[in-house]
């Protein structure tokens, strides 16, 4: 299994969306890019704060546990 870290992932997400930059990130969290990218080095980032980063980059966040029986939390 191949770890990838949160900052990885948004690395990726921001290159694979293609037409959002960091700073389009930071502008929706009203914040400067500089600090963004602050924040991206520590990779603390709310599951709500990813949620609105999937929503700039146009897709989707899902971070649930899943259960052999279906059950999601």
């Amino acid at each position: 299994m191949i770890n990838i870290t949160i900052q990885q992932k948004i690395e990726m997400a921001i290159a694979y969306n293609g037409n959002v930059t960091k700073k389009d990130i930071a502008d929706r969290f009203g914040i400067t890019p500089s600090a963004f990218g602050q924040r991206l080095r520590t990779g603390k980032f709310t599951q709500e704060e990813l949620q609105v980063i999937a929503g700039v980059l146009d897709a989707e966040y899902i971070s649930v546990f899943k259960f052999r029986d279906g059950k999601e939390i």
